[in-house]
């Protein structure tokens, strides 16, 4: 084996991220506090510079020293001692999140600050790199295992969550290493292997898979699929009972140790759960002195929810549609967020019979992750609004390098740099935006020809955009018309104007989604042009139809409407286009409106 190209890409990992993690200031360039972070944060500082998992007005203070919007978002709930009774001291409040990400990454912010945590990153990252370059490598040549390792990680959305400080990218690297540990002895032989890998040919590696996968089942306990398949191997594959005993007792031991000092510290096994978990946005526990009454939004976590997801309406409507959008959908699909995913699956499936037993084992654990989140969280499997692509599938993607057959073909191995960098390339080059403002990602070049994930529609990232989103329309004084919102998709329309109607943005094609409380029959558009003639395209509900529209006129269209995406049975979803071949700028002509426009458009809608 060439073990140097594999060092090489991981040191050039760890240098620029490094340099990136050492000299960034994370305050400025993060734009703020965003989706969980806030919970992390003061979990990561308060182990580094208190020694506890408190919360505590100390903490609250020293968030306002690098961020001027304070702790927006942070998870709290009361504590309680083991017995059930309440917390003798009242004066603080625990965090409602896993605490094993920050106490591996509270001693690096013990050295470096809020910055210690991506120092962390860029350590995993590295790390990930060379083991799956040692893993490839060790059935492939050197060249296109490393470009295949590299894209990996570099081709996807997974840089951008360097720059968060959230569990995405340490479950992740901890999927990848727990299974790399596992594997590698399948496909390497001890005497080909670098120095220092003698224990990966042992017993002890599974044991060291077991304890990671117990410490990532903490982490996130849907990650527990992820073991399975070494125990399955281990007694059916091998037939090493003893190792598979071993196996499954450590794991029950490192991930029940876990759970049990989740108990000891803040009363409850659940740290989703418990009593009055809340979440905050404005105000915060212990602020000042003045008291305080319904400042938080209740959040607590101790409900399966079933009889939401197992509705009969909608339970096999949705788990359709979202089999198909987790792949190729617009906002969290894996072809444009985890191409090399989608590779490693493709080259997998083009010769199923050849693949060793221990590679399905790999798909199914995989494939698992995907069902349990698209069953049994059909309304947010992306991970919520603020997520970046799939946020929580980033702990099954670290497996699924290790469904890539041999491939010893340059060419091929340049498949996943170049499709996954056509999707992620503005993500990873700008990851602080990209994080920032994760509804606009989608608002131009090639992702905007997958289709649109109806069954987020409350978690898409445009809903970080309020004057984009849940827009009232319709309801016209005097004409009886039902109201509707409107979500758009895009930049490409301009806001309400006072009719109730709204420009499109010339030569553009605007994209929206029509939500209502009720069936609709028609939808009808009253297009109107500016000085210039335009040629107008509308799609509604799958149904296209196109007009010209002359200079200063008015056309009238109508579409019928079918039944729509019943978004959680209730309320039913139209997609719409329209575009205009023409634009003009009213300052050109006797007014001191500077926008670019395209065509003016008032919807109606009839039931």
């Amino acid at each position: 084996m060439t073990v140097r190209p594999g060092l090489i890409a991981a040191a050039l990992c760890l240098s620029v991220y490094g340099a990136l993690a050492l000299t960034v200031d994370f305050p400025r360039a993060a734009l703020g506090i965003q989706s969980d972070e806030a919970t992390y944060y003061m979990m990561g500082h308060s182990l580094a510079e208190d020694g506890d998992l408190a919360y505590r007005s100390e903490d609250l203070v020293r968030v306002w020293r690098e961020f001027p919007t304070g702790p927006a978002g942070v998870f709290l709930k009361k504590g309680r001692t083991i017995t059930g009774a309440p917390d003798p001291d009242q004066q603080r409040l625990f965090f409602g999140k896993s605490f094993i990400y920050p106490m591996f990454a509270a001693p690096f912010v013990k050295l470096f600050g809020t910055n210690g945590f991506l120092v962390l990153h860029a350590m995993l990252l590295a790390l990930v790199v060379l083991c799956s370059y040692l893993f490839l490598h060790a059935r492939a040549p050197a060249m296109p295992s490393l470009l295949l390792a590299t894209a990996f990680v570099g081709a996807t959305v997974v840089p951008v969550y360097f720059v968060w400080i959230t569990p995405e990218l340490f479950n992740f690297a901890l999927g990848c290493l727990a299974y790399f540990c596992w594997l590698y002895k399948e496909v390497a032989s001890p005497e080909r292997s670098p120095k220092g890998t003698a224990w990966l040919f042992c017993g002890r590696s599974d044991l060291v898979a077991a304890a990671i996968l117990g410490i990532l089942t903490f982490s996130k306990p849907p990650n527990a699929l992820l073991f399975a398949p070494l125990v399955i191997w281990q007694v059916v594959g091998r037939r090493r009972l003893g190792i598979a005993i071993a196996s499954t007792a450590l794991f029950a031991l490192v991930a029940g140790g876990l759970f049990a000092t989740n108990i000891a510290i803040s009363g409850d096994w659940n740290y989703q759960g418990g009593r009055d978990r809340q979440t905050y946005y404005y105000e915060f526990p212990f602020q000042n002195e003045a008291p305080k009454r319904d400042i938080g939004v209740p959040k607590s976590r101790n409900e399966a929810l079933t009889n939401i997801i197992f509705d009969p309406r909608v339970f096999t409507t949705n788990l359709l549609h979202n089999a198909v959008y987790f792949f190729v959908g617009r906002y969290a699909g894996l072809v444009a967020y985890f191409f090399p995913a989608v590779f490693g699956l493709a080259a997998f499936l083009a010769a199923p019979s050849r693949r060793p037993r221990w590679q399905w084992l790999v798909l199914a654990s995989g494939l698992a992750q995907v069902v349990l989140f698209i069953i049994a969280t059909p309304y947010t499997w992306n991970g919520g609004g603020g997520s970046v692509g799939n946020r929580y599938f980033m702990s099954a993607y670290g497996v699924f390098v290790f469904l890539l057959p041999p491939i010893a073909s340059t060419g091929i191995s340049f498949i996943p740099w170049i499709a996954g960098s056509i999707f992620v390339a503005p993500l990873v080059l700008n990851p602080f935006v990209a994080s920032f403002y994760p509804g606009s990602n989608a608002k131009s070049g090639p992702l905007r020809l997958l289709p649109v994930e109806l069954t987020l529609i409350y978690d898409l990232p445009i809903n970080n955009e309020p004057s984009r989103v849940r827009q009232w329309y319709g309801d016209n004084p005097g004409q009886g018309d039902p109201g509707f919102q409107i979500y758009f998709l895009d930049d490409n329309t301009y806001l309400r104007e006072s009719d109730k109607s709204f420009w499109t943005r010339g030569e553009s094609r605007a994209e929206f989604l029509i939500k209502t409380d009720r069936p609709m029959k028609r939808a009808v558009f009253v297009l109107t042009a500016g000085p210039l003639a335009t040629d107008v395209k509308i799609s509604a509900d799958g149904r296209r139809q196109r007009l010209h529209v002359a200079a200063d006129a008015t056309e009238q269209v109508t579409f019928a409407l079918g039944p729509g995406f019943l978004y959680q049975g209730t309320w039913p979803v139209w997609r719409v286009s329209v575009s205009s071949s023409t634009g003009f700028t009213p300052v050109f002509h006797g007014s001191d409106d500077t926008r670019y426009l395209g065509v003016r458009v008032k919807l109606v809608l009839a039931p």
